[in-house]
């Protein structure tokens, strides 16, 4: 049976809510709750993969031996990833986030990659990738060891393999855009992103623009993330926007991880490429109604229900 590896960012997120403003330098401020809980952009595909539950998946990232490390492997372990490709460190301990959640549920983060930097070409054993499975690739260019040329790399051998190749990306504080990602792309299959980093990131003036540049290494499907937009969808056989799902948000901590978690779920098999974007934006709706970036994912079922109550099933065979 198909798989899906998710690699890239692991971490511990600390979520903390609500902050309606920032503490002054020596001062405090309050917030009504504070939790840890499983975080990072490959982690949260992963797990809301598994809470889907409608396809065999496992991650590939680097973890420290610290406790946050025995926090994550037993949460991973608890929704049924497989962790038997994940790799460790004695050099950092696992990476971590701090979330601060606002009214609305817009979010702040400070980020410790730590442990994530180790991940790279060297500790990867890709004979874990078969002919047929997705690898999909969350936040690489953020990470020391596997972005740039080393991303390359990476996805070149995943790509002799016979793999289809999915990447997602994140936000560079670096300012290094371009230099990051675009020696990976022609290995790409398909390509998520939002309306602001994939202009950032194509160096270009507007999204029109940018769309052209991906265009240009023949990438198969592109879906840029465009908020209480939707998402608008490129390819072959379907281009055009998904309407978002109304709902309720608390939290959009990983919504769009759980966007790709849904959208590789129905392309693994063999969904058209409109309706699993529909069946993606539905389970990124489920996600941003509870606090955490996978809390609010359900099943497959659960998900397939609330496609139905807003009458957007179609004439789509929905069975798997």
């Amino acid at each position: 049976m198909k798989k899906i590896w998710s690699l890239g960012i692991s971490n511990l997120d600390i979520v903390t809510q609500p902050i309606t403003h920032w503490p002054v330098f020596g001062g405090a401020v309050s917030s009504d709750t504070t939790e840890m809980v499983l975080g990072g952009m490959a982690l949260n595909t992963a797990v809301s993969v598994a809470k889907i539950g409608k396809v065999p998946i496992g991650i590939i990232s680097c973890l420290g031996t610290d406790f946050a490390s025995k926090l994550l492997i037993e949460g991973l372990e608890a929704n049924q990833v497989d962790i038997s490709h994940l790799c460790y460190t004695d050099k950092a301990n696992s990476g971590t986030a701090i979330c601060f959640i606002h009214p609305g549920g817009d979010r702040s983060f400070v980020l410790c990659m730590a442990a994530n930097h180790y991940l790279n070409d060297s500790n990867i054993d890709y004979s874990a990738l078969n002919e047929g499975d997705y690898l999909h690739v969350g936040g690489s260019m953020i990470m020391n060891g596997t972005r740039g040329e080393n991303l390359a790399t990476i996805l070149k051998k995943a790509k002799e393999r016979k793999v289809i190749i999915s990447l997602d990306t994140c936000w560079d504080g670096t300012g290094q855009w371009r230099k990051l990602l675009e020696p990976a792309l022609q290995y790409v299959d398909i390509f998520e992103t939002n309306a602001e980093e994939a202009v950032l990131y194509a160096e270009k003036d507007d999204l029109k623009d940018a769309l052209s540049y991906y265009s240009s290494f023949d990438i198969d499907v592109i879906v840029v993330k465009m908020g209480e937009k939707g998402v608008y969808i490129k390819s072959q056989s379907f281009t055009g926007e998904i309407p978002i799902f109304s709902v309720d948000t608390v939290d959009g901590t990983g919504a769009g991880d759980a966007f790709d978690a849904g959208f590789l779920t129905g392309l693994i098999n063999n969904w058209s490429i409109e309706q699993a974007g529909i069946f993606g934006s539905a389970v990124g709706a489920k996600c941003v109604t509870k606090y955490g970036a996978t809390t609010g994912v359900v099943s497959y079922a659960e998900t397939l229900a609330m496609i139905k109550e807003h009458g957007r099933e179609g004439d789509w065979n929905w069975v798997l």
